[in-house]
């Protein structure tokens, strides 16, 4: 149980990575840019942290005070969610994600093409392609972490299958053990050697020239 408990965590660890509390709002307060990070070659890159720059001249200050260290990670799957609180007034109002020091403008548009602000203009879809590669260490970091991920879970499926054979193989359905040495006494169920068992049959219950049993053998 403890193992699989830890597999449970650890997947959530890897694939959900970075999520400071996100505050659900009503549709009228909550926008959600999601979308991809992408490699300089197109592939998708996992385990990147996407956050809001609220620096200097980046995301406007107005929309700092609510979304100030808002972040999410691409996790396995390469993709990202941000859930922002952004008010109707902010409607052309800039966002500045930060994907490893690289920069990326969104503006805020909560009319789309009909120019009416519906739920559905608060869901937007935003790619982020780096324009430079993280390097070696990252790779070799979102490598690992996709190892432990795989080998955990196999782990704990293998432990679970073992606990579910040692119960179904109760002392009363085996008779002998793993290591095929021991047998039970047919009269006093004590554990016996097979070696010692005509001994043991002779001395003991008085009974000649025992023989164990072909499904003891």
């Amino acid at each position: 149980m403890r193992s699989n408990i830890l597999v449970l965590i650890l997947a959530a660890i890897l694939l959900s990575g970075v999520m400071p509390a996100q505050a659900e709002h009503e549709w009228d307060h909550r926008y959600v840019i999601e979308g991809n990070v992408l490699s300089p070659d197109g592939g998708v890159m996992r385990w990147m942290t996407v956050e809001i720059d609220c620096s200097e001249d980046a995301t406007d200050s107005s929309l700092c005070g609510n979304n100030e260290n808002r972040a999410d990670s691409t996790g396995f799957s390469g993709n990202y969610e941000l859930i922002l609180h952004i008010h109707s007034g902010d409607h052309g109002m800039k966002i500045v994600l930060d994907v490893d020091g690289q920069k990326f403008e969104h503006i805020i548009d909560l009319q789309g093409a009909d120019g009416q602000p519906l739920e559905e203009d608060r869901y937007v879809t935003d790619d982020l392609q780096l324009d430079n590669d993280p390097g070696f260490f990252h790779t070799l970091a979102a490598s690992f972490l996709l190892v432990v991920l795989i080998v955990g879970s196999i782990a704990g499926l293998v432990v679970k299958m073992r606990g579910s054979k040692s119960i179904d193989e109760s002392p009363a359905t085996k008779s002998r053990s793993s290591s095929g040495d021991f047998i039970d006494c047919p009269h006093c169920k004590a554990r016996l050697r097979a070696r010692n068992a005509a001994a043991h049959m002779l001395k003991v219950h008085r009974v000649k020239d025992y023989e164990i049993p072909d499904e003891d053998a």
